[in-house]
């Protein structure tokens, strides 16, 4: 011990002495206390496991800011096509809605001086623009309510084409990271998947849905279909008992040929589709067809399309 108090820098020690005293020990008994903490973990008691904070932290930081901005947005879209709400509610609203975009700008410009982590969480970070742009947008379009509601018409408009066009981007990012494991899927309460040629289908039942509800997840099974199925349009397969409903950001306006008008089918972005569906007419249990079977028509659908295209490309060639 004579021999550590000499070594140790004077200041230290009696910094160090007033530590030790406060929790009622003395340098021999510290020291007994490391040496049984070596022996315990094999490492110092003062040397803890760090982390480093990475781009892919931080992006995924900004993508659950994003989404509470869009709830805000949401919430304000109803005020605005309301003439019950308070016109200080509303700009209450709008204030918090900006705060949230400050908020997500100061991350962005921390983000700015990290590393690209590359990958998909580098396409996602990429993504981060584009979706500010439109959040941008949604928070200009308010400048042009005045201190009454509901607000004009053109407002509203205008501020649902950025919205509509923020929410369908945001999602592309969600998908991504959930891709890469960085953002949790829900949790299914059922699941049916089936392996076709070109894409995978997973039809989920997430356990806060409806006993008739489903989420359908189509995934391509590689770089060359997703190349070309992206933005195309196809039709939903007309099944008995089902009725799908795909949302603002994998839905698309299609021509049937059949009937010579346009209907509301499903698209692919990043090399994915998702939508709901439903049981439609039937007890669930009773339902004519199974998600397996309802899994396997959207993959023949999928296949019909791709090999209508190889075809087209083929009779265009000399």
């Amino acid at each position: 011990m004579a021999a550590i108090n000499v070594k140790i820098d004077d200041e230290l020690k009696e910094n160090g002495d007033t530590v030790l005293r406060s929790h009622d020990l003395n340098a021999t008994q510290y020291i007994t206390l490391c040496w049984m903490y070596l022996k315990q973990h094999g490492r110092p008691p003062f040397i803890t496991d760090t982390r480093i904070f990475t781009a892919a932290d931080l992006t995924v930081i900004i993508a659950g800011q994003f989404a509470e901005a869009r709830d805000q947005a949401l919430k304000i879209r109803d005020m605005l096509q309301s003439d019950a709400t308070p016109y200080l509610d509303f700009a209450a609203e709008k204030l918090a809605l900006t705060r949230r975009i400050s908020d997500i700008q100061h991350n962005g410009w921390r983000l700015e001086s990290m590393a690209d982590d590359g990958g998909s969480v580098g396409a996602a970070r990429l993504m981060l623009p584009r979706i500010n742009y439109y959040l941008a947008g949604c928070e200009f379009t308010l400048s042009g309510v005045t201190a009454q509601l509901p607000a004009p018409v053109q407002v509203v408009n205008d501020f649902q084409i950025s919205l509509v066009a923020f929410e369908k981007q945001l999602a592309l990012m969600q998908s991504v990271l959930r891709d890469a494991g960085l953002l949790p899927r829900p949790e299914p309460a059922r699941e049916f998947v089936y392996r076709g040629e070109n894409v995978t289908v997973s039809v989920v039942q997430p356990e806060d849905y409806q006993h008739g509800a489903w989420l359908v997840r189509m995934q391509t099974k590689s770089l060359e279909r997703e190349n070309a199925l992206e933005d195309a349009a196809l039709t939903f397969p007309v099944l008995e008992g089902r009725v799908f409903l795909p949302g603002t950001v994998y839905g698309k306006s299609v021509h049937d040929s059949r009937s010579r008008q346009y209907q509301l089918g499903f698209t692919f972005h990043s090399g994915v589709s998702e939508f709901h569906m439903y049981t439609n007419g039937h007890e669930e249990q009773a339902n004519p067809t199974s998600p397996d079977m309802l899994a396997s028509c959207l993959s023949d659908s999928v296949d019909g399309y791709l090999l209508g295209l190889m075809k087209s490309m083929s009779g265009n060639q000399p």
